[in-house]
C-alpha cells in the first residue's frame, strides 16, 4: 500500500485536560479541525460519549456545526451517532440540517453501543421506548426519513425530515468493532469504519473487512466498498516522550473501570497514581491498545495496519493532555506519511 496516498483522517474525542474545561476543549476542538484541514486531513470525525469528565463529545452534532462555520474543504462528521440513544427522526433532521450549514462534506456514522454506561444509557433513552428498538428497526426507520422512501403503509409515510432539500441527507457509516456491523453495512451498501482503537484485533478487523466487501451491495452514495480504521495515536519526536505523553492515556481508562468522572489527566498526575499491581496492569493494557513512538515508528505501524486490514484510509484519534502536543502528532503522523513538511504545531 502506498502511504503517500492513503487518506488520513481526525477522530476527535474532544478531550478536557485536568486544570481546563469545556469551554477551552472546545476551542482547542474548533482549532484542530482548522489545523487538521490546513494538513490535508480527509475528515474530521467526533466521537459520541456520555457521563464521562474526561472528554466534552456528549453531543457531536453541537461541535460538527461550530467546526462548519471555521472549516471549508474537510468533511465533517459523526463517529458516530449511538443510535439506540436518539429517535432516528431527530438524527435524519440533525444532520440535514449539518448538511445545509457544510454542503457536500457531511458523513453520518452509526454505532449501537451506547457510548457509556448502562445506567446513563437509561437516562438518555428515558421513557421513551428506545431501551426496547432494535438497531435495525431505528437504522430502516433513519433511513427512509432521510430519504423519504418509506414503505408503502408505513405508520411516518408523508412526515418529512426537515429541512428539506435534495442531497441533504449524509453518506452513512457503520462503525464495527466485530463482524456485526461489517454486516449491516454490506446489507445497506454503507461504509465501514472498523474500531481498531477499540478492538486491536487486526486478524479480526481483516476478516470483517474482506466479509464486508465480499456481501457489499451498491448503493447511490458508495458504489464501491470503503473501510476505515480507526486507531489511537501518540507522536512525538522521539519515542521516549511520545511514551510520557501517553502515560494519561493509561490513568483514564483506569478510572473509567472504576465508574470515575474525572478530567484527562496530565503525564504529572500519571507519574504520581499510586498504582496497585492490578491496576498498573490496566494502565498499561490500555496504553498497548495505542501506536506510540517517533514519526518513523508510527508511519511504519500505520502502514503495517492499513496493510493488514485492507484498509482504504486511517482515522486517528490522539489525547494529550497538552492541545499543542496533540496538534503537534498529528502535523508529525502526515509528514511521515507523506514525506513532506508539517505545519509547525504552535
Amino acid at each position: 500500500m502506498n502511504t503517500a496516498s492513503l487518506p488520513l483522517s481526525v477522530l476527535d474525542l474532544v478531550p478536557i485536560p485536568s486544570g481546563s474545561d469545556a469551554t477551552t476543549a472546545l476551542r482547542e476542538s474548533l482549532r484542530l479541525a482548522q489545523y487538521a484541514e490546513d494538513l490535508g486531513y480527509e475528515r474530521y470525525w467526533v466521537a459520541e460519549h456520555h457521563n464521562m469528565g474526561a472528554v466534552a463529545s456528549s453531543v457531536p452534532l453541537a461541535v460538527l456545526a461550530a467546526a462548519s462555520q471555521v472549516t471549508r474543504r474537510i468533511r465533517l462528521g459523526s463517529g458516530g451517532v449511538m443510535l439506540l440513544n436518539h429517535t432516528p427522526l431527530a438524527v435524519a433532521e440533525g444532520y440535514r440540517l449539518l448538511s445545509a450549514l457544510a454542503p457536500d462534506r457531511v458523513d453520518l456514522g452509526l454505532g449501537r453501543a451506547p457510548g457509556t454506561d448502562g445506567r446513563t444509557a437509561r437516562a438518555l433513552r428515558g421513557a421513551s421506548g428506545l431501551m426496547e428498538d432494535s438497531f435495525e428497526r431505528q437504522l430502516s426507520e433513519l433511513m427512509a426519513f432521510g430519504t423519504g422512501n418509506f414503505p408503502a403503509g408505513h405508520p411516518f409515510a408523508g412526515t418529512v425530515a426537515a429541512p428539506a432539500g435534495d442531497g441533504l441527507f449524509p453518506p452513512l457509516w457503520l462503525l464495527s468493532s466485530s463482524g456485526y456491523g461489517a454486516r449491516v453495512a454490506a446489507q445497506i451498501g454503507a461504509g465501514l469504519a472498523f474500531a481498531w482503537h477499540i478492538n486491536p484485533d487486526t486478524a479480526g478487523a481483516a476478516a470483517a473487512a474482506q466479509a464486508y466487501r465480499a456481501a457489499f451491495q451498491p448503493s447511490v452514495t458508495f458504489p464501491n466498498p470503503q473501510v476505515i480504521v480507526a486507531a489511537n495515536v501518540i507522536c512525538a519526536p522521539t519515542r521516549a516522550e511520545a511514551e510520557e505523553l501517553s502515560l494519561p492515556l493509561g490513568l483514564m481508562f483506569l478510572r473509567l473501570t472504576h465508574s470515575e468522572v474525572a478530567s484527562f489527566p496530565s503525564v504529572q498526575e500519571a507519574r504520581d497514581y499510586p498504582y496497585t499491581p492490578q491496576e498498573r496492569a490496566v494502565a498499561e493494557a490500555s496504553r498497548a491498545r495505542a501506536i506510540v513512538g517517533d514519526p518513523a515508528e508510527v508511519a511504519a505501524r500505520l502502514h503495517r495496519l492499513a496493510g493488514d486490514i485492507g484498509a482504504d484510509e486511517l482515522i486517528l484519534t490522539t489525547m494529550t493532555h497538552d492541545p499543542a502536543a496533540r496538534r503537534r502528532s498529528y502535523a508529525l503522523v502526515m509528514e511521515a506519511m507523506r514525506g513532506g513538511v508539517a505545519v509547525a504545531a504552535d
